[in-house]
């Protein structure tokens, strides 16, 4: 039997303290199941998604898929830029090609499927991290190096220029409901963590439920505020320097607990 997880630090294991996540502990508590946890600390919702596509490709006996915020993006990671001397005269069938050019090779490519995702352990196709980190270009154990001079400035310019907060949200939110959907249409049991994506109102009581389609049954889906990894471990903070997930081991021990009594009272293997 196997698990598969998808998210950000939420979901991640610990490098400083391994076999003390929740993933970790879940694992064993539904019976020693294989653990292949996808999650990494500061991943995008578009890496996540490609996590989605994997979990999907695997077809594992269960899964546990965590949405993240917004502010974070995908870009290449190698550039690919234009030649901008090139001759136009108004509509500009050169810089048209670039742009359709399937051949450039510098970010994603679909049939890489999860290789697209920086881990750090090896080259990958794109950078999926949070919007600060590659704005402030900050070292990330989960990226070979820094980017460059000239996409940070691009990076900081999209910031200024034409960065729209509202509609990343829903670009994001259309990118997990489909994943989500997909997965569920091909049978595999899972459970989504919304909360991230979509932060609890307390007077939209209904937002999680409603922000997926009703196909998909309620056990599929975190509804309650109080058990979300977010929400313990804000109830159980680590002590000295974060583990990676955000709160103590107990936290970690408490949201796996969670997690199988809703497991092991909706679902059968």
């Amino acid at each position: 039997m196997k698990l598969m997880v998808a998210g950000c630090s939420f979901a991640a294991v610990s490098q400083q303290l391994p076999g003390t996540s929740w993933s970790e502990h879940l694992a064993q508590l539904l019976g020693n199941w294989d653990l292949e946890n996808l999650a990494r600390q500061g991943c995008s919702n578009g890496g996540i998604r490609i996590q989605i596509d994997e979990i999907r490709r695997q077809r594992p006996d269960f899964a546990v898929i965590s949405a993240t915020f917004w502010d974070r993006m995908e870009i290449p990671a190698n550039s690919a830029p234009f030649d901008w001397n090139s001759p136009s005269g108004g509509w500009n069938p050169p810089l048209e090609k670039h742009l359709q050019n399937r051949e450039l090779g510098n970010g994603y490519r679909r049939e890489d499927g999860i290789r697209n995702v920086n881990y750090g352990r090896e080259p990958s196709n794109m950078i999926c991290e949070t919007i600060f980190t590659l704005a402030e270009n900050y070292e990330h154990p989960y990226r070979m190096a820094k980017i460059s001079k000239d996409a940070q400035r691009s990076i900081r310019a999209w910031i200024d220029g034409i960065y729209d907060n509202q509609w990343k949200k829903q670009m994001d939110e259309w990118i997990i409901r489909e994943g989500v959907m997909m997965t569920y249409l091909d049978g595999i049991k899972f459970l989504v963590l919304p909360n991230l994506l979509w932060p609890f109102d307390q007077h939209n009581q209904t937002q999680w439920r409603d922000a997926f389609p009703s196909l998909i049954p309620d056990h599929y889906l975190q509804l309650d505020p109080g058990n979300t990894p977010q929400a313990v471990c804000g109830n159980n903070p680590f002590v000295g320097e974060d583990p990676g997930y955000h709160s103590s081991p107990e936290g970690q021990r408490i949201i796996a607990e969670n997690f199988y009594k809703h497991i092991s009272k909706h679902f059968e293997f």
